[in-house]
């Protein structure tokens, strides 16, 4: 539900030996605000920290065949 959810679903990829396909999207600058990644120390801080726990978690997690 939040930084580290792209991360989750490209080593779940990866794990069940899937391919990916990355497609080209428009996009637009921001309307306004600033990122609650980018825009502070604590913000980036943060956001490392929890892409750091999904990736630990998901390296460690059991396999799951079908």
């Amino acid at each position: 539900m939040t930084y580290g959810w792209n991360l989750e679903m490209q080593m779940r990829v990866a794990r069940a030996h899937l391919r990916v396909l990355e497609l080209p999207v428009d996009n637009r600058a921001r309307l306004g605000g600033e990122s609650k990644v980018a825009g502070t120390w604590s913000g980036s801080i943060r956001a490392g920290t929890r892409i750091l726990t999904t990736f630990v978690r998901l390296l460690f997690a059991p396999t799951v065949r079908s």
